[in-house]
């Protein structure tokens, strides 16, 4: 487990005896020699958040005047939105004046299964313009991260499910339900091997998915904490896939995960205990020296693995303004800087690509590409999170269209698998069985 010392332990009164939660949390809190902690009732959380520990994980990290370390919760799964509710009311009612929207789902247990699709709505099942990402149901354990990467929010806290065993028995009935569907990814907004081996819930999936016939876990880290997963049982159905950074983004603006020799080894002891692995080059920032260190970090990867497939998004999700606020503009280059300076207030059919504009973006995906096709002409490498307007310029190059491209962690990217056989957006029907 991660070397951490945290200013808080909160634990949810739903944990209070039920003993596979109380087990994992015991665990985990003699391995960071912090035997103490504090029982939250549900109507005293908005107390909770309102110290100073609490108040101060808003933003990306590289807006905050200082980070702490990572303040831990333990709850439970709530499965039932009608009991949700009710504690909502509770809560409200015991805290006059409280706007209860402050308290996170995830602090209610309300955290585990949830439908993603990058239309505008959960029954538009087609590609977003500015978004081309895949329908798919998702799964969820955590929210928060160690990491501390200057461009994320998801900075100085850690919300963790504790009742792994009936998150899996709810898990079955979705899977089951739900053929179309052969991978899942667990945990967008967090990174499953922070607390582990301790907790013990990773392992219990991995192991799960090893028991189930043509389904996959796929998980996204930028750990290097895999040595708990050598002996584990799972028969090759789990996907590793790293978020890899060259040397100065992974050491200067990502000081807290791994550094970009850890996580290809990392990645290469795991591909040795046959677990697929797959690389995202995700976020790309474009330091001044971007092109020599991607060309260094994509030999090296080439030299310790074999990765199943690669993707690629340049950073995003921000306008110049907040550039501004995270990065030290001096770092980047400066040719891509004043592009981005000169899109600010530009009126763009993709803002959620922005701050660097189409232009530059390209430009880094045509460079990667030509850097990894001069070691490698057969790994599929495709853009993720990208605009129809990117794929019609890259498509071509990368051999794939945006309903055959077969993505990092795509809902039906089976390990493998050169090309899409049908169109994910054609084949979803998704059937909510897990209550």
């Amino acid at each position: 487990m991660y070397d951490i010392n945290p200013p808080g332990v909160f634990v949810s009164e739903h944990i209070i005896g039920h003993t596979e939660s109380e087990e994992r949390v015991r665990r985990v809190l003699a391995a960071c020699n912090h035997p103490q902690y504090e029982i939250v009732r549900d109507v005293e959380l908005p107390a909770m958040l309102e110290r100073p520990e609490w108040k101060a994980v808003d933003g990306a990290a590289g807006e905050r005047e200082s980070l702490h370390e990572p303040i831990l919760f333990f709850t439970r799964y709530e499965f039932d939105e009608t009991r949700l509710e009710q504690r909502r009311q509770k809560i409200s009612q015991a805290n006059p004046g409280f706007d209860v929207n402050r308290v996170r789902s995830s602090l209610l247990g309300y955290h585990h299964f949830a439908w993603f699709n990058s239309g505008q709505d959960a029954h538009d099942i087609k590609p977003c313009k500015d978004h081309v990402c895949r329908p798919a149901w998702r799964l969820h354990s955590m929210e928060g991260c160690f990491h501390r990467c200057l461009y994320c929010g998801l900075v100085g806290y850690l919300i963790t499910m504790t009742d792994t065993r009936e998150f899996i028995t709810r898990l079955d009935r979705l899977i089951d339900a739900n053929p179309w569907e052969p991978t899942y990814l667990i945990d967008d907004v967090s990174d499953v091997l922070l607390l582990e081996p301790e907790l013990g819930s990773f392992a219990e999936l991995c192991e799960y998915f090893g028991r189930k016939d043509g389904r996959y876990l796929i998980v996204h880290t930028k750990s290097a904490n895999v040595d708990f997963l050598e002996h584990l049982d799972h028969r090759g159905h789990t996907v590793m896939c790293w978020s890899l950074a060259a040397r100065t983004q992974a050491g200067e603006l990502e000081k807290v995960a791994g550094t970009m020799e850890e996580r290809i080894e990392a990645a290469r002891k795991c591909q040795t205990w046959r677990y697929h692995v797959r690389f995202k080059f995700k976020p790309i920032v474009p330091v001044r020296n971007w092109r020599d260190e991607a060309r260094e970090m994509i030999r090296l990867m080439f030299e310790r693995t074999k990765p199943d497939n690669l993707s690629m998004t340049c950073l995003a999700w921000m306008d110049f303004g907040k550039l501004e606020r995270i990065l030290d503009l001096d770092e980047l280059d400066p040719a891509f800087v004043e592009a981005a300076r000169k899109q600010r207030g530009v009126e763009t059919d993709c803002p959620r690509l922005l701050p660097f504009p189409h232009e530059v973006r390209r430009e880094i995906y045509e460079f990667y590409l030509n850097e990894i096709r001069a070691i490698d002409a057969d790994v599929p490498v495709t853009i993720s999170t990208e605009s129809l307007p990117m794929w019609r310029d890259m498509g071509p190059k990368l051999g794939f269209r945006p309903d055959t491209f077969v993505c990092g962690c795509g809902s039906t990217a089976v390990p493998g698998l050169k090309c899409l056989p049908e169109s994910p957006w054609k084949i979803a029907q998704p059937v909510d069985a897990w209550k």
